[in-house]
């Protein structure tokens, strides 16, 4: 295992980033409470940044880069370490000269050993872009304040008091850059003061520049090419099971394989959050394995793993790499092999289908590959709009489908037509488990026929049985538990079951479930693994926005 991502090796990078964020939590709480100032200036020769006690606005920029560094830190990010010994350094560095303050050298020399002796740790990457932008940033940046900080030296003169040489001019223009304070040069008038300020305050804000875009995490990789595409194919065909494995060739996935070639995890990227599709597809026995050099890829990357809709059966791999996990919904597998529509559990399918013959509705299968009738297309489209008016949401995506004429063309659609021509529901179905299995994708239809998809998805049911298929997937009921309640049940899973009972207006679980209850299908559980509580609510926040194509405010909005 990496030695970055090992428990035993977390606590340093940890401390320290703590440490140099409290320092950034001073810095912020004196610029707001200034009058809280006297109770900080005791302990500020232990810390390792000095806290300058001068402009609140000056004081609010470093709090904010402290605090920026100290996350980069405490992420095990290999700029921020640089950043860190550097800031570390210049002070005594410039300090060359002055008095010696034994406390001043313990609080800078102590991080800076235990940031020298755990540089192996410091593993996370920055956005290669971003990263090169930064260093452009602090190379130019330090010369145009070199010499800006010049040119008030020479302005001020005669309101300075101190070493009166240019070598000392310089030196304190570093200090004010870099300590956002000068013991070199002091100025003796108002003026003076705030043009020295100027300085300070134009140095910290490069630096914050320079810290935030530093510290930027990697970018998502650039859309999978034909070849990867082809490749992560022929993973699926070979190895998926899960009816999710299709949704890995979607546009919006990007892709991690294994060293060996056999294993794929497909995943979206959130900020910093990698939501990963179900399960990696590959051969079950290298699962544990794939998890966990998905995981080093991730804190590489200086992403958040996050393992979205996985099944039950990989579950203590994930707890024995350290993630929490809980149920968030239901998958569901219909056995085509035992399928009938005998007996009173049926009774309500039996009389859709009953109804849909008195309407006058035939199924038609379009066939993958057959151009799309203008006349067809357009039916089409107008049953999926209203349904989506009706629903008040846009095209969702990650773990479904959105509508798309080229993607009919491509994949097929079975409809529920009447004789004229006018479409009343239709569906579309993906292959899965090597072609053995069929999932739904799309259902959407016209209002005027309660039951029409209930037609739609029987008669679908019985063709595939007639043509030997082993199972279908009805997709995911989000949010059910058919597992009994009790008093085991951890604060996730009663989290969970309180959103599916008072949230039910906002997207329907219930009524989705009961739809789906109504085949009698297996039932398997969906989880959720993540590592770090505080996160959850961004975690939300993530699974809402890949589900979104339009982004996560048109999807609150809606």
């Amino acid at each position: 295992m990496n030695p970055a991502t090992s428990r035993s090796a977390r606590w340093i990078p940890r401390s320290l980033g703590i440490m140099v964020g409290v320092v950034g939590l001073f810095h912020l709480e004196v610029a707001i409470f200034p009058d809280q100032a006297h109770y900080l200036q005791g302990i500020d020769p232990w810390t390792p940044f000095h806290i300058h006690f001068g402009s609140r606005a000056l004081l609010l920029i470093t709090g904010l880069s402290l605090m920026a560094l100290g996350r980069g830190i405490a992420r095990r990010k290999r700029a921020a370490w640089g950043l860190a010994v550097g800031a570390l350094s210049a002070g005594p560095i410039l300090s060359l000269g002055l008095d010696f303050s034994w406390k001043d050298a313990v609080g800078s020399a102590l991080p800076l050993i235990l940031l020298f002796t755990s540089r192996r740790y410091f593993t996370a990457r920055s956005d290669a872009g971003s990263l090169r932008f930064a260093l452009r940033l602090a190379a130019a940046g330090g010369v145009v304040l070199m010499i800006f900080g010049w040119i008030v030296m020479e302005n001020f003169r005669v309101h300075l008091e101190g070493r009166d040489d240019p070598l000392a001019r310089l030196q304190a223009v570093a200090e004010l850059i870099f300590l956002q304070s000068s013991d070199t040069i002091i100025a003796r008038t108002t003026e003076a003061q705030t043009a020295l300020y100027a300085i300070s305050f134009a140095g910290a804000g490069t630096v914050l520049l320079v810290v935030l875009a530093a510290l930027r995490p990697v970018l998502p990789p650039p859309r999978a090419s034909v070849r990867e595409i082809e490749r992560v194919r022929r993973i699926v065909q070979t190895h998926g099971r899960d009816p999710l494995d299709e949704f890995a060739l979607s546009d919006d996935k990007r892709h991690f394989f294994t060293h060996d070639g056999q294993t794929v995890v497909a995943f979206a990227l959130w900020r910093n959050f990698a939501l990963t599709l179900a399960d990696p597809i590959g051969p079950p026995e290298h699962r544990a394995a794939a998890i966990r050099e998905f995981i080093v890829y991730c804190d590489q990357q200086d992403w958040e793993p996050v393992f979205y809709e996985v099944g039950p059966e990989a579950l203590d791999a994930y707890r024995n790499e350290g993630f929490i996990t809980f149920k968030i919904g239901e998958g569901t597998t219909v056995d085509l092999t035992h399928y009938a529509l005998n007996g009173r559990k049926f009774q309500e399918l039996r009389t859709a289908r009953s109804r849909a013959t008195r309407e006058g509705l035939t199924l038609r299968w379009l066939l993958p590959g057959a151009p799309l009738e203008p006349a067809l297309a357009a039916e089409l489209r107008a049953v999926s709009d209203g349904w989506l008016e009706r629903k008040n949401s846009g095209e969702m995506a990650f773990d479904m489908g959105s509508f798309s004429e080229e993607e009919i063309e491509a994949r097929g659609a079975v409809l529920a037509q009447r004789a004229d021509g006018r479409v009343e529901a239709f569906a579309t179905w993906l292959p899965y488990h090597g072609g053995q299995g069929r999932c739904i994708d799309l259902m959407r239809s016209r209002p005027e026929i309660p039951s029409v998809m209930d037609f739609v998805i029987v008669e679908s049911l019985l063709a595939f049985q007639a043509q030997g298929l082993t199972e279908a997937s009805l997709a995911n009921a989000p949010l059910a538990n058919t597992d009994p309640p009790n008093a085991q049940e951890s604060k996730h899973d009663r989290a969970v079951r309180y959103f599916y009972e008072r949230f039910n207006r906002l997207y329907g679980y219930k009524s989705l479930f009961h739809f789906k209850q109504k085949y009698h299908p297996q039932w398997r559980g969906r989880h959720l693994a993540y590592r770090h509580p505080p996160e959850l609510p961004l975690i939300a926040c993530a699974m809402l926005a890949v589900h979104s194509p339009g982004g996560l405010w048109k999807l609150l909005r809606s």
